[in-house]
């Protein structure tokens, strides 16, 4: 997948169903020949700002004036941002005090997802919402995640986009407070710059013959996939780093360089015509040029209507330009080209979902998810397959409840959680998937009127709590209560030698427990189930109580020791 269709925060399905993209960017300035693309430089100062945080705070970057602020940008939707969180809860422990200080901002989703997420990670840090999109246009987010490392004077020394890894933000940091900017480098950055290189593409000499420049501007636009290609080698865990924003950088310059230098020319035929608006999308689109943009793949798409390059192109810019009617007709284009294409249904689905077109967009879900079944049920043994079939679930349950359909929402949910069980633990999506829809369902509690308790359980994905025992079956409870409540949870009865337990931080409560509800009205705890040492029974279905007040919720899980025996 090209990062074209990552940046669109309407085709991340792919990430969802399966891709992985994992680009950090430099905090480092781009090199002096090489343009600097658009946004809060490094070097330069940060763009002021005024948020709204879940518990009500109002905050200014003014009010971080003499601390270093760690400025995270994030969805729960993002798949890297997932990735990312324990690595921030993590470095928030080891960084935060007198001189550092952390801020989470959320600008594309609503306060119940958030705070859903909020309590099932335990993010200890405040997190904001960019409600009228003005942070969100001040400091150009177009790349979820991106970290910004602000230092005490309010000078940016660092802009990462994707995953930041403990080590490279402990350098940015430290960099901060130095009065210095942030530097990336890595091999793998190393051969994206041997593959940008300038001097490595001189132009055409002049009065050259046409084919001789048309081989030029092919040849670039290689050089340019190509450090595409090695963009999506990036591993940050692995210290394959990137220079994400600079690499951009480098593609611009280069791709200026050839266009000048076939400034007049006209191709002899429609495929190289084509390349040719192509790039010029794609320079246009890279300083946010987005009609112009619009223009040029216009343009391409008269010489060669199926090019696909041309129409994401489109589709992305009029994304960014709001162009309703242009994103729709491209995505439904691409959704045509690709008819058997899960992914450009769940695309077509959740732009149709953008413009609140609720019909078109279900239907192009259901669709979705009709392909991904009989990709399934063909080989139902592909955990690709299965996850697919989980992601249109997703997306499906995501549609229903931004069309204000609660209860077909919960049930897709619901059987995003019954896929995503199907999954191998090991699979990267096992967990993802399982945390989205518990907390879909705690989001969908959270806003429901006249209900003020509601329980959620779902597999425990997170690490070993202190208080866990070893081989008993543990889930993580999410529940949704009146703010600064007490929510009181009980197990129904259980057979003989069968035990559960609430566990929360150190301490773990046998069949009974009292929770602290927190101003955001929902917690997150472990639930454990373990059998003593009698053999029997091996399955039983446990059910939970819980009570706020006058309220009352249920939930029940069905507990399988026989393979645990």
């Amino acid at each position: 997948m090209t990062m074209r269709a990552f940046l669109h925060a309407g085709a991340l399905f792919a990430l969802a169903a399966g891709a992985s993209i994992s680009a950090c960017v430099p905090a480092a300035a781009a090199p002096a020949d090489v343009p600097a693309l658009s946004g809060p430089q490094v070097g330069q100062p940060a763009p002021d700002f005024t948020l709204t945080t879940l518990d009500g705070k109002r905050v200014h970057l003014s009010d971080y004036r003499g601390k270093t602020l760690v400025l995270n940008i994030w969805a729960t939707w993002c798949p890297p941002c997932r990735r990312e969180t324990p690595d921030l809860i993590a470095a928030y422990g080891r960084l935060h005090g007198a001189a550092v200080a952390f801020l989470g901002v959320d600008d594309t989703e609503q306060a119940p997802i958030v705070r859903a997420f909020v309590a099932d990670k335990g993010v200890p840090y405040p997190i904001a919402i960019d409600r009228d999109q003005r942070f969100s246009h001040a400091y150009d987010v177009h790349y979820f995640p991106t970290t910004y490392v602000i230092d005490p004077h309010g000078i940016v020394r660092a802009r990462n986009v994707d995953v930041i890894t403990p080590r490279q933000l402990t350098a940015f940091v430290g960099a901060a407070e130095r009065g210095e900017n942030g530097t990336v480098s890595s091999p793998l950055q190393d051969r994206i710059d041997a593959a940008l290189a300038l001097s490595s593409f001189p132009p055409p000499a002049a009065g050259a013959r046409e084919a001789a420049r048309m081989a030029y501007a092919r040849r670039v636009h290689a050089a340019i996939a190509r450090a595409e290609d090695l963009l999506n080698q990036s591993d940050p865990a692995k210290g394959m780093t990137i220079d994400f924003l600079a690499t951009r950088a480098m593609e611009s310059a280069l791709r200026a360089r050839a266009l000048a230098a076939l400034a007049g020319s006209s191709a002899a035929d429609p495929s190289t015509e084509a390349l040719l608006e192509v790039m010029r999308g794609d320079q246009a689109a890279g300083t946010e040029a987005w009609s112009a943009a619009m223009t040029d793949y216009g343009r391409a798409l008269r010489y060669s209507p199926s090019d696909l390059d041309a129409l994401s192109g489109l589709e992305f810019a009029a994304y960014e330009a709001k162009d309703e009617r242009t994103q729709i007709g491209a995505a439904a284009r691409l959704a045509s080209l690709e008819s058997g294409s899960v992914d450009a249904q769940i695309d077509l689905g959740v732009t149709y979902q953008k413009y609140h077109r609720f019909a078109q967009a279900m239907a192009a879900l259901r669709r979705a998810n009709v392909l991904a079944m009989a990709a399934y049920r063909r080989a139902p043994a592909d955990a690709a397959r299965v996850r697919a079939v989980a992601a249109t679930h997703l997306f499906l349950g995501r549609g229903y409840a931004a069309a204000g359909a609660p209860a077909q929402a919960r049930a897709e949910f619901e059987r995003l959680l019954a896929w995503a069980r199907r999954l191998p633990p090991a699979n990267s999506r096992h967990a993802m998937y399982i945390e989205e829809g518990a907390e879909a369902i705690a989001a969908l509690d959270l806003s429901a009127r006249g209900r003020s308790a509601a329980i959620t359980l779902a597999p425990w994905t997170g690490p070993e709590l202190p208080g866990s025992v070893p081989g008993s079956v543990k889930y993580r409870l999410l529940m949704t209560g009146r703010p600064n409540s007490t929510m009181a949870l009980a197990v129904g009865p259980l057979p003989g030698g069968w035990i559960a337990s609430f566990c929360t931080g150190t301490l773990c409560s046998p069949f009974r427990a009292q929770v602290a509800i927190p101003p955001s009205g929902v917690a997150s705890i472990e639930f454990q189930v373990l059998r003593a040492d009698a053999p029997r029974p091996g399955r039983a279905t446990v059910r939970l109580d819980a009570r706020d007040g006058a309220a009352h919720a249920r939930a029940a899980t069905t507990v399988d020791f026989t393979k645990r025996a």
